[in-house]
């Protein structure tokens, strides 16, 4: 997918991503895109790297969604 217009990407709970859109044809000195997704996501994210437009330094570090799946204690309250 190409989104050389691509401003802003926001993602919650999308755990098997693997891939952003492409900016190919993005013109010179547009603000990268800035991204609202889970550090876990983002780190399992696949790359075709700087010459085909899909690189991680296109995009704005990542900021924490304010989703972001919290880690529960096991157990119940029922009984």
């Amino acid at each position: 997918m190409l989104a050389p217009a691509l401003e802003t990407i926001k993602i919650s709970e999308c755990f098997g991503l693997r891939r952003l859109p492409t900016l190919v044809g993005r013109e010179p000195g547009v603000n990268k895109p800035a991204v609202e997704m889970e550090d876990d996501v983002w780190d399992k994210l696949e790359w075709d790297g700087l010459a085909a437009g899909h690189n991680p330094g296109l995009f704005e570090p990542p900021v924490h969604s304010r989703y972001y799946r919290r880690r529960h204690l096991g157990g119940t309250v029922l009984r």
